[in-house]
């Protein structure tokens, strides 16, 4: 009597198909880490965008100038007794005067995965002066103070905050200043103009200028080219320090 051929695996097939699927795994779980991190700087773009947008409205109604002093809730920003914003000022003092005439939202302020957004907005916004616009860990991204809607187009604006020491980034994703691993940056520019940018860690983890230049985009010397760049009395600002 003839026996049937089993049609079930054997144990040696059982682990070439394991050692394949493992391989196949392997292989595909970078690309979709990639495709999601992609994402997410994408996300950071259009967020970053959206802000310029509503600084570039707020200028049409302040004489071109984007928000420099610091907010105070229930003071109109040609209050004389408002105060010009300085090193120790937060990027979120500066954007609270967007809400809610310029955008109804505190989402386009987060980055997504930083670590200085968190616990994230929650689109409370005042109603007294108990501080809910944009409050500590509603805001991801840092600010340079001092310009106009008429300033270099490769000036930057509005960035990724920065590590606890400005304007450098850190590898750490746990920490502010570590959402894309000191590799890339989202920068935008007074026009409204943004790009991912390389990291260049040849200087301090900053990106590089415009135009091959070997200085950092944030250079605040006013010297370092021949051309005129930013000066000190531009000031680059983090977001509060979350919670």
């Amino acid at each position: 009597m003839k026996t049937k051929p089993s049609s079930a695996f054997t144990l040696i097939e059982l682990l070439i198909v394991i050692a394949i699927i493992a391989i196949l795994a392997s292989i595909a779980l970078p690309a979709f880490i990639g495709v999601q991190r992609r994402a997410k700087q994408t996300k950071d773009l259009s967020n970053g965008k959206q802000i310029v947008i509503a600084l570039r409205q707020f200028a049409l109604d302040n004489n071109g100038e984007f928000p420099n002093k610091g907010y105070v809730f229930g003071k109109s920003y040609t209050d004389s007794s408002l105060t010009v914003l300085g090193a120790t000022n937060t990027s979120n003092e500066a954007f609270q005067w967007l809400i809610p005439t310029y955008t109804q939202s505190e989402e386009i302020f987060a980055v997504p995965g930083s670590k200085w957004n968190s616990p994230g907005p929650d689109n409370k916004i005042d109603t007294t002066a108990a501080g809910e616009t944009l409050k500590a860990g509603e805001n991801g991204y840092g600010y340079t103070a001092g310009l106009q809607d008429t300033s270099n187009t490769l000036f930057p604006l509005v960035q990724d905050g920065w590590s606890t020491t400005v304007p450098n980034y850190v590898a750490d994703t746990s920490l502010p200043g570590g959402v894309w691993s000191a590799t890339k940056a989202v920068v935008i520019f007074p026009d409204g103009a943004g790009q991912v940018m390389t990291v260049d860690d040849k200087t301090n983890l900053t990106v590089l200028r415009p135009g091959g230049y070997a200085y950092s985009i944030w250079d605040l010397t006013h010297a370092a080219s021949p051309d005129d760049w930013l000066a000190t009395t531009n000031f680059l600002l983090n977001p509060l320090t979350p919670p």
